[in-house]
This record gives structure tokens, sequence and C-alpha cells, in this order.
């Protein structure tokens, strides 16, 4: 039976497992969005994940929503992130970077007070940090793109993947979900425009497709670019009223790309399909109850799947076939030996979320976890 610790090739990269290091943002950037160097660390701290998915990160200021979340659109950018490839590379890992231009999700006052862009005028309804006041509802100063200032957005990330593959990255992961910029022009709810990115359910996945082809431009292969989705996920003031007319169009267009893989989060996890073989559908919509059968019926490459998974989960649902590639989030926060711990039964460190998050120069909470062996060492313990 495939164990989540066989080797997986992706594309032309070996990974050694199928346990992947999601995508957290941490607030540990410059205030300008410059990687520091407590990054590197805690990156290189991981590198014996099959994959590592970096925080989300801005191709262009104006997709910049939180505050201290890290850039790659400028020199002194893309100079500190190889500082974090160079890590994980030399413990043996693979990184890929998550580009994520936010849209209307966020605030000015996080990105040094930038009118903030979208599909659409109206504002995401829901909260936003801030260093400056707190928790305070997302703006509602948010400038609808022209066609022409799409286009440009469109030119931002492919300049933006350029710097990537020059700091030192194994690849790409677009993120399309969540309600960040590419979702507000997939969803049939924010997205109401008539032009060539709006009015039919193709042309609402237009950004989504054009944004891929010009990083697998920059980068010369379709194998190392992938893109995470999120169909009908009620987060940061997203809808969609018909998730499934959008989504079929969306992976069918996906498989002509020949991408190293979709990940998805859905609003179900995977203890709604564990050993499953035969969905019901409802209302003639399969995504409704069973979102993970929808990407899997319909999408013909490397799948990912995210979502409050367990080892338990993810092994079950690897034997079912629902995923190849399983996301761990959390337990990545505390666990810089997750694959370790999983494979040899040892006990996985809940993290403290009260630590969790910002100070660009503050490793506790962050880099101070400790492995299991160094755990057993502290207590005069060997271990095998």
């Amino acid at each position: 039976m495939a164990s989540l610790f066989d080797e997986f090739q992706l594309g032309d990269l070996t990974l050694p497992n199928r346990v992947i290091m999601g995508p957290m943002t941490r607030a540990k950037a410059t205030p300008g969005g410059v990687p520091t160097a407590i990054m590197a660390t805690h990156y290189a701290q991981r590198a014996s994940a099959g994959l590592i998915i970096s925080e989300g990160t801005w191709p262009e200021r104006r997709g910049q929503g939180y505050c201290d979340i890290p850039g790659i659109a400028t020199q002194e950018q893309e100079d500190a992130w190889r500082t974090v490839t160079d890590a994980v590379h030399a413990k043996g890992g693979r990184i890929f970077l998550q580009m994520e231009h936010t849209g209307r999700v966020g605030h000015e006052i996080n990105n040094g007070g930038l009118q903030m862009v979208s599909s659409t005028t109206e504002r995401a309804d829901f909260f936003i940090y801030t260093h400056e006041h707190g928790m305070i509802p997302m703006t509602d100063n948010v400038h609808e793109l022209t066609t022409d200032e799409v286009h440009e957005v469109i030119e931002s990330y492919y300049q933006a993947a350029v710097r990537t593959k020059a700091a030192g990255f194994d690849g790409i992961e677009l993120h399309a979900a969540s309600g960040y910029l590419p979702h507000q022009f997939l969803s049939d709810v924010a997205n109401g425009r008539d032009d060539e990115f709006g009015g039919t359910a193709r042309k609402r996945t237009e950004f989504t497709v054009r944004v891929l082809r010009k990083l697998i431009e920059a980068w010369g292969s379709s194998k190392r670019i992938g893109v995470k989705i999120s169909p009908n996920i009620l987060f940061n003031g997203i809808s969609e009223d018909r998730p499934d007319a959008t989504y079929s169009v969306l992976l069918d267009r996906l498989n002509e790309l020949d991408l190293a893989y979709v990940a998805f989060q859905t609003p179900e996890s995977l203890r709604s399909l564990a050993g499953k073989d035969n969905p019901e559908i409802v209302d003639g919509e399969i995504w409704h109850r069973y979102p993970y059968e929808f990407i899997r019926e319909r999408y013909d490459g490397v799948v990912i799947a995210s979502g409050d998974l367990t080892q338990e989960l993810a092994q079950n649902a690897l034997a079912h076939d629902k995923a190849d590639l399983f996301v761990f989030g959390r337990a990545y926060m505390s666990n810089p030996d997750l694959v370790e711990r999983m494979r040899h039964g040892w006990p996985v460190t809940p993290v403290d979320m009260r630590r969790a998050y910002g100070s660009a120069d503050a490793e506790a909470g962050y880099n101070d976890y400790p492995t299991y062996e160094e755990e057993m060492a502290g207590q005069g313990h060997i271990t095998a």
C-alpha cells in the first residue's frame, strides 16, 4: 500500500516523501517585505518535508494586504530569499514560493498607503490586523482594475517569477484561493465584469490562466508551477453562487497547462471522504459535500490536499486515491521534524498560537521548538 513516506516524482523533482509543509503567514519579514535571517533558519529546520511551500509572497506592493509579509518584487527581497533557499538546499530540502496578491483583502495601512485593487469596487466583508489599530474592517477604498491595468498586474507576476527563479526557488505555487486576487476574478459574486476577464465562467478563469502562463514563460517549464484553489470556501469575504460551473471550466483549462500540481483547500476536510468510494450527488452538484471527489475526477495531474489533516486522515485518503500529496500547516509550526515524528510514531508537539505571529527578530514561538531527539537528549534519553 502507498505510504506518506514513499518517494514521489513531481515532474523532474524527486520528493523523499508525500508530506508537504504548507504555506503559513507568520509576519516575520520587515515592514517593507524583506525576508529576515530567522526565516532562513525556520525553513531550513523543516527541510525534511517532501516539499516546503513558502508563506504567501506578494509580486507587487499593492498585493500586500497584511503587515510584515514578504515580497519578491525588488532586488533586496530577491537577495534575502536567496539566503532562505540556500539554507533549505544545504539541508537537502526543496522549496516552492507561494505567490500571493491579496487584491482587496487587507488594508492600505499595511502596504505603505497604496490603494488596493480587485476585479470589483466592492470591499471584502472581513477584518484585518494592523499594527496601528489592531483588528479593523478591511479597506473600503478598492479600485476596480481596468482591462489595461489587469494586463499590467499580470506582467507584475511575470517579473516576480523571474526574481523567484533567480532567488533559487525550486518552483512557484500561484495562490488562487482564500479570497485573494485570482479568487476575486474566479468568483461569480465578486466578479461582475463585462470585459475579457468576466461575464462567463470561462472569462472568469482567464485571469488565473493568464497569470499561470506568465509564470510558466518566466520559468521555462510548466512542471515547476503549481496552483492552489479553494472552491466555495467562505473566507476573506469571498463567496460563490455556482462554483461547480466555474471550477469545471478552470480544471479543464489547468489540464491543458500540464502543471506540477493543483493544490486545494475546501470547506470540508478529508474527514468526510476517508474510506468513501461512492459519494452521493446532492442537488446534482457533487462538490457540495465531496469537493475532493469533484477535483480528483476532473483534474488529470498531481493533486495536493489540505485542510485540518492528521496523519491518519492523509494516509486513508492516499489509500483511497483522493490525493497524491498532503499539506500540514499548524503541526509544522511546532514540529520541525514532523516527518520523522510521524514516521516513528513519536508524539507531535502542540503549537502555542499565542506566540505564532509577528516581530521580524523574534525567534520565540518560531525557531525554538525542538526536534523529538533534542527533547529526549535534554531529558537524558537516547533515541535510536
